[in-house]
């Protein structure tokens, strides 16, 4: 009788999957969240079973749109006229917090719609990003939002927001993922907005792939809304700083090979945006 030899790694694996996607539904409390300015908290969760590669940890910093103000920041407006890296742009700005504003081309040309501080930096709207990160309406009042395109209106010309990043989106209100199902890895960091109206931004410090992610978020208890990704591999980094807490998450996946690099620190990001308190 011939013998039937099983896959017992292959099983094994599927039900380790089931087994962490039950315990994240069923076991994961509500995150602990610390104070670390005025309008701003922050949380790190586990990101089991879906992180592929490096730390399973994910860094929540949840914001208060009324109480703190996210201004877009480009390389082109600034003194030097060079592109920073992440460190460099905390030191410069003094900011909250700092994360990468979005995708951008060989050349540091940004794709999409780029605004910052009432100035048109890149003018054209990226017919595919369908989600843009908002904020400072132009009527003086704060605020700031994760505006889906298949629904919302962005009008080039006249935004009416006086900063904004055009990217693409997670998923939407509706929880439908829009990004397609694939093995590609990475580091990720992401803007979401939850059920009350906060701003969340996210940053995973190992490797997953989007379609991961997104199944994470929607069972996560962030209670999360909708959400879009703002860039991944080595440009996927999170830098908050006050005179009592700092945390720094920089890309160490970018997406191309399964080891990761040190050197996301070091990569000089043409355009970022910063969180200010009150």
């Amino acid at each position: 009788m011939p013998q039937r030899h099983i896959p017992v790694a292959r099983i094994s694996t599927v039900a380790a999957l089931a087994v962490g996607a039950y315990l994240l539904v069923h076991g994961q409390g509500a995150p602990h969240w610390r104070a670390v300015a005025p309008g701003a908290e922050f949380a790190t969760l586990r990101g089991d079973p879906f992180c592929r590669g490096g730390s399973a940890e994910i860094a929540v910093l949840r914001l208060d749109p009324q109480r703190t103000r996210l201004r877009v920041r480009h390389y082109s407006l600034e003194p030097g006229r060079q592109p920073l890296n992440i460190v460099e742009w905390q030191r410069h700005t003094d900011a909250l917090a700092v994360f990468n504003a979005g995708q951008y081309y060989p050349d540091n040309s940004y794709m999409g719609l780029l605004v910052c501080s009432g100035r048109t930096v890149s003018p054209e709207m990226h017919t595919r990003f369908m989600a843009a990160l908002v904020a400072s309406p132009e009527s003086g009042k704060r605020g700031a939002r994760v505006l889906d395109l298949s629904h919302d209106r962005l009008d080039p010309r006249a935004p009416g927001w006086r900063e904004v990043a055009q990217s693409f989106m997670l998923f939407g209100r509706d929880g439908e993922v829009r990004v397609r199902k694939s093995d590609r890895i990475a580091n990720r960091t992401l803007v979401a907005e939850d059920r009350k109206g906060a701003l969340l931004v996210i940053t995973t410090e190992g490797a997953y792939t989007l379609w991961d992610l997104a199944q994470w978020l929607k069972r996560s208890p962030l209670e999360i809304s909708h959400a879009m990704v703002m860039d991944g591999g080595h440009e996927a980094e999170l830098c908050v700083k006050t005179p009592r807490f700092l945390y720094g998450s920089f890309g160490h996946w970018d997406g191309t090979e399964h080891v990761a690099d040190v050197s996301g620190a070091l990569v000089p990001l043409p355009a970022v945006v910063i969180v200010e308190s009150e």
